[in-house]
């Protein structure tokens, strides 16, 4: 569509004087295109290209919020089972040193009802039979606890890891339009109608 303010523009531009009416109402109305045209397909792919940007950015935020969040709760029920795996150990440790305590007591009561001396080698060796029990089932808690701590450390870690890149993927870098080079491709299509133009002008006048 040609704006009829923007003929005396367009006839300028192409120089009407000393051609025929038609050919001076062609070459305003091309003028004028060209002039206008690209400028405002440059307007508007860079309003595009802006709100396109805008949307990009307002879903990384959400996407981002909501990655956080999954991390949080990733993080918080992995660490109840781990404070759940914890009590369960130092319940079985202190319900073996319970058992062995009271085996020790009727060791104690069965030694003295038999008249065995607290010092007799049968005796002692028994005592130092059940300690060594107890102290390797409370070696071998320590070290599911010790191993159990690790295990869920490291989860932990990967858990941070695998949020981390998550978050890397989801914010990636956005294209944000540039108005001086939008500008400056459509003035280069401005010049490039205006020869188009210029052309047009010369074929119709010879």
């Amino acid at each position: 569509m040609c704006l009829p303010a923007f003929a005396p523009i367009g006839a300028a531009l192409l120089g009407t004087t000393g051609t025929t009416a038609a050919a001076g109402t062609l070459a305003a109305a091309v003028g004028t295109t060209s002039v206008l045209s690209p400028m405002a397909s440059g307007l508007l792919g860079f309003a595009a290209q802006s709100g396109q940007a805008k949307a990009q950015a307002q879903m990384q935020r959400r996407a981002s919020i909501a990655e956080n969040t999954r991390q949080a709760q990733q993080v918080s029920a992995m660490r109840q089972q781990q404070a759940t795996e914890s009590l369960r150990l130092a319940q079985e440790a202190s319900r073996a040193n319970r058992v062995s305590m009271e085996a020790m007591a009727r060791k104690q009561v069965a030694a003295g009802e038999a008249g065995i001396s607290a010092e007799s080698a049968s005796y002692l060796a028994e005592m130092r039979d059940l300690q060594r029990q107890v102290a390797e089932h409370n070696y071998v808690l320590n070290q599911n606890r010790y191993l159990s701590e690790q295990a869920y450390e490291l989860q932990a870690r990967d858990i941070g890891l695998a949020s981390q890149q998550n978050l890397i993927n989801i914010n990636r870098p956005i294209n944000k339009p540039d108005f001086i080079s939008t500008m400056l491709g459509s003035a280069t299509q401005s010049i490039q109608s205006y020869g188009y133009g210029i052309d047009l002008k010369t074929r119709q006048t010879i």
